[in-house]
């Protein structure tokens, strides 16, 4: 009997410990399914005012001859066509959007309901005729799968929250950007200071050079009064040896 009591609490500390951590830590909403190319696929949510929900996603294609899904090839040209849509305000889309073969997606519920989810995987590949669609074998061959395999992941957050995080996020890049601005600022204040100096420094070289060229100038004026003083000198003295 005591060992069944004991038993018994034990089992009880056990349940108690799991409920616990069960409603300790959010349930993300991890799966996946299969659908056709084209085929459109929904889930139906019920989300209170004010709820952001994050949706991750990946699609795989099938191959026919490997017998295998893989990731498409074609990042481009093969995704995902994502809607969601106010079932109780007759579904109004509020959101269209087209996806990469993996990404993710975020919607503001606006006003309290249900709301539809729904993935349709698709190639939005266009042969080109004109070029022969050569240089697209990749392209080509992604636009021909038939099946799909979708994995989705759901999580709900408080919509204040991520915008008192997007704020803060917000207010530390203002921040880092004022930063910048000031040491631009100062950069190009030390570049106007530069700027003066060399200024300063051009107009006191060619000053100099002015100086240097006038001086040079004075010189060969003077050269060249003497040279001709001298001739002059020569020419009389020789003109009075021969009178004498």
């Amino acid at each position: 009997m005591v060992h069944f009591q004991s038993l018994n609490r034990s089992h009880v500390f056990l349940v108690g410990i799991l409920l616990l951590i069960q409603f300790s830590f959010p349930i993300q909403g991890l799966l996946h399914f299969y659908t056709d190319a084209g085929a459109r696929r929904c889930f139906y949510k019920e989300l209170p005012q004010g709820t952001l929900l994050i949706g991750r996603y990946k699609l795989e294609i099938f191959d026919e001859d490997a017998h295998e899904f893989y990731s498409p090839l074609d990042k481009l040209n093969t995704g995902i066509l994502i809607d969601v849509e106010e079932k109780f305000d007759t579904d109004h889309r509020v959101v269209h959007q087209k996806g990469s073969p993996r990404g993710q997606f975020t919607f503001s519920a606006l006003e309290s309901g249900e709301h539809r989810i729904c993935f349709t995987p698709k190639s939005f590949y266009k042969r080109r005729w004109l070029d022969g669609g050569g240089n697209d074998v990749d392209a080509l061959k992604d636009s021909r799968f038939k099946k799909s395999r979708i994995m989705v992941d759901f999580s709900i957050r408080d919509g204040e929250i991520f915008d008192t995080k997007h704020s803060i996020k917000v207010n530390t890049l203002t921040e880092q950007v004022n930063s910048i601005n000031d040491k631009l600022t100062d950069i190009k204040r030390e570049q106007e200071f530069i700027r003066e100096k060399e200024e300063s420094f051009r107009d006191q070289s060619e000053r100099t050079c002015e100086r240097v060229i006038r001086w040079s100038i004075v010189q060969i004026g003077a050269l060249v009064i003497t040279c001709v003083y001298q001739m002059i000198a020569l020419s009389s003295f020789f003109v009075k040896e021969k009178v004498s």
